[in-house]
């Protein structure tokens, strides 16, 4: 059977039948770049902003009737939003003169469909960059809105940064004028997630009431008495599949199923989380043992530490700027660096952005 979890990965236009428990912010979201050509979505970490636009709202249109373009901040967010619209502007791939205001104009006349800029994890502006280049992102965003081109503009942005926006609401008056914010999800709606998604991907569900209880119940932050992280409970319900595959012995078996045995066996998230990263970690420091390196314990988790920030954003470094952030007594080569960046990569806890490849 094929793994139906998207793990750490948000979903995306493509996974529309198995994206549940989001029909009355997808409506709402619809109805506010509607009423706006300016939406501020925010939200806590974990509540699927992301996948809420890419999933649940790019299922309301057809592909020809916006032109959605994903910006991420990468190094700097105004040349990210050049190099978005240049992928589709040949022409103007290398401009760094021209309007952006005019890029989209452009952008609209070759296409004739109305441009949408969504910014993604928009805090980054605030908490990496410097005065100069949040300011030149407000002047640009200003004009744009006052051009009359057709364009629409999405920020998705944490919900504890929103008090960064103060000098961007001077420049952009109406930036809370259209607002939705996304809650976490209740029970629920989690269990719908749940049932929903296990139905679609063919998985038996045996106990059902009692098993989804001891799901939510081993994915509650004890602690905190926070609500539950939409990107934890993907991570979860895939190592529940993970684990009955081992339960039945490896392989491919035909059918797997959730029962309250194998959520026992599973155990709570923290301990998920942490036997993921050890166990990932590890395989990092035995390719780097294959590759030569002579003490490599340690060395992944500690290229991973220079990458993230303290409150978990990912930070934008060359491979100069990794170096020199690693400890002292580290020796490492380049291309073992990158070894360690290709590798988190493939297992889903960072992407590279085509400026840090090129």
């Amino acid at each position: 059977m094929k793994n139906p979890f998207k793990f750490l990965d948000s979903f995306d236009k493509d996974d529309k039948d198995r994206f549940f428990g989001r029909d009355k912010e997808t409506a709402q979201l619809y109805n506010a770049v509607h009423a706006s050509n300016l939406v501020l979505l925010y939200g806590g970490s974990g509540t699927g902003k992301t996948s809420l636009i890419n999933c649940g709202l790019a299922n309301q249109f057809h592909d020809t009737d916006w032109l959605p373009i994903f910006i991420r901040r990468g190094r700097d967010i105004n040349k990210a939003i050049r190099r978005e619209i240049g992928r589709l502007l040949p022409d103007f791939a290398h401009d760094t003169e021209t309007p952006v205001r005019q890029m989209v104009r452009e952008l609209y006349m070759n296409y004739y469909r109305p441009v949408y800029l969504i910014f993604d994890q928009f805090e980054e502006l605030y908490i990496m960059g410097n005065q100069e280049e949040q300011e030149a992102f407000h002047r640009t965003i200003s004009k744009l809105l006052q051009s009359g081109v057709q364009c629409k503009i999405l920020i998705i942005i944490r919900e504890e940064y929103l008090a960064y926006l103060s000098e961007f609401e001077k420049m952009v008056p109406p930036l809370y004028d259209n607002r939705l914010r996304i809650e976490r999800m209740n029970d629920r709606n989690l269990t719908r997630v749940i049932t929903g998604t296990l139905k679609w991907g063919g998985i038996q569900l045996k106990e059902a009431r009692t098993t989804v209880t001891a799901i939510l119940d081993n994915l509650r932050n004890k602690k905190r008495r926070e609500g539950i992280d939409l990107t934890n409970l993907q991570v979860y319900l895939d190592r529940l599949f993970n684990k009955d595959v081992e339960r039945q012995g490896g392989g491919d078996p035909p059918q797997i199923t959730f029962d309250p045995a194998l959520v026992a066996m599973v155990g709570e998230m923290e301990n998920v989380l942490s036997d993921f990263i050890d166990n990932e970690m590890g395989n990092i420091e035995a390719g780097l043992r294959q590759q030569g390196v002579d003490k490599p314990d340690g060395i992944p988790l500690e290229v991973l530490y220079t990458l993230v920030t303290e409150d978990g954003t990912k930070r934008n470094m060359n491979m100069s700027q990794i170096r020199e952030n690693l400890p002292k007594n580290r020796t490492i080569s380049e291309s073992h660096i990158d070894y360690c960046l290709q590798e988190f990569e493939r297992i889903k806890l960072l992407r590279r952005f085509a400026e840090e490849e090129e």
